[in-house]
């Protein structure tokens, strides 16, 4: 049986409140890296948007620190995922899997299609058409004195982990720091 999400977000995100309330509020320093992985049709970034030009095909499509568009006629097998980014569909565009925004928002516009789930966590979720999204519609976010606590949570989680690894298409057991 699954275990609903929900109650699982909500315990996290209490149990960090302590901690952000405690410390003061830290300016983003910018990201100086971009990383691009193109194998088996896949797509990835960091620190810089993705977009999936028109009649353009990818398997799966992920920024982190940045935005992911899909352009009209454009066409995601799988998931698109932006991590402190947005998921953007134009109309015509369409994902075969879900669209998920970890600390950002998930546009769905008339036209566009999301076969799976839209999910926005820490973030909004607009869709225009209900059944422009095929699966299940999550939109969590928890805000405190102007503070998004989801957006916090996510930022503090992924701060350690600054390195980029670019996978070399020979030897996949060999990562590269970048």
């Amino acid at each position: 049986m699954r275990r609903p999400l929900l109650p699982t977000l909500l315990l996290a995100c209490s149990l960090a409140l302590p901690a952000l309330a405690a410390e003061p509020a830290k300016t983003p320093r910018p990201v100086k890296r971009i990383c691009v992985n193109v194998k088996d049709g896949s797509r990835s970034v960091q620190g810089t948007d993705l977009v999936i030009e028109p009649g353009e095909k990818v398997k799966d499509a992920v920024a982190v620190d940045g935005n992911v568009i899909v352009k009209k006629g454009a066409v995601v097998d799988n998931d698109v995922v932006a991590v402190r980014g947005r998921v953007v569909l134009e109309a015509g565009a369409r994902v075969k899997g879900d669209a998920v925004a970890l600390g950002g928002d998930v546009r769905v516009p008339t036209g566009a299609r999301v076969d799976g789930n839209a999910t926005a966590l820490g973030g909004k979720l607009k869709v225009d058409k209900p059944e422009d999204v095929g699966g299940e519609r999550v939109n969590f976010s928890l805000e405190l004195n102007g503070d998004d606590l989801v957006k916090e949570l996510l930022g503090k989680a992924l701060e350690d982990d600054q390195k980029c690894h670019i996978l070399d298409d020979e030897d996949d057991k060999d990562d590269k720091d970048v």
